[in-house]
């Protein structure tokens, strides 16, 4: 294996079975070559990890999953990390290899086919990353996001985001060119948006983006839309820091 693969390949098991992901992490756990990065119940904690942690280079994704499938997040990507699909459904081998699929593993898993699902990912994974290599900019390397607005699946750019608004449980997430709804608190969003330093709390009831101020009037913040934002006491102090101002 070490004379195809130079590094560990950092991998991902999705799925919303819990005896399915402890086969799968057993498994991982027979291959040096193999270092488990996180385990997600479903698409939407994939795309949040992966909104963090952009280097993973295996998914092992169950394709029929609650609310969106495994198909569905691939369709998402125009170059999402390598897949090995785990199903208990055969039926699907077809969507799995027209979606350029490593492998198709049908449940149960056993040891040895696992292991057939690695040796094959290994030189594909090799040539990928010989690719990463050579290219300056990836369209991966992005700040945008996903949220479950209806039965879509929206995506947002941070670039373009002008505030979000929390109304018990429900969010308000305005851009410049849309506004969507969502279910959810500012606290369940806020995993997507701490890494960025332009995106700021300022309210128990908002986060702005900060690049989007006008100006600012005493306790307000006033958006280049003219919307006016109020700044909570005990967040006042952080948002000044963030802008520089003495």
């Amino acid at each position: 294996m070490c004379k195809v693969w130079k590094k560990k390949i950092r991998c991902l098991v999705v799925d919303d079975e819990k005896l399915a992901q402890d086969v799968l992490i057993h498994h991982i756990s027979k291959f040096e070559v193999l270092e488990l990065q996180g385990v997600c119940n479903n698409v939407f904690e994939l795309i949040a990890f992966l909104n963090r942690d952009k280097n993973i280079d295996l998914i092992f994704l169950d394709i029929k999953m609650p609310e969106i499938s495994g198909t569905d997040f691939i369709n998402m990507f125009n170059h999402p990390p390598a897949i090995i699909y785990t199903t208990a459904y055969n039926q699907y081998a077809l969507d799995a290899f027209e979606h350029n699929a490593i492998d198709y593993l049908l449940k149960p898993i056993s040891l040895d086919r696992f292991s057939k699902a690695i040796q094959k990912a290994l030189p594909v994974l090799a040539i990928q990353t010989s690719h990463k290599a050579t290219t300056v900019v990836s369209d991966k390397d992005d700040d945008s996001f996903y949220v479950k607005s209806d039965k879509r699946l929206i995506k947002i750019d941070p670039g373009e985001l002008l505030y979000i608004e929390g109304m018990r449980n429900y969010l308000c997430i305005y851009t410049t060119s849309e506004k969507v709804m969502v279910h959810g608190t500012l606290s369940s969003i806020e995993e997507n948006l701490k890494h960025l330093e332009y995106i700021c709390r300022v309210h128990k009831s908002f986060f702005i983006n900060l690049r989007m101020i006008n100006y600012i009037e005493q306790q307000v913040i006033v958006l280049t839309n003219k919307k006016t934002i109020p700044v909570g006491s005990s967040y006042r102090d952080k948002v000044y820091e963030k802008l520089n101002i003495i």
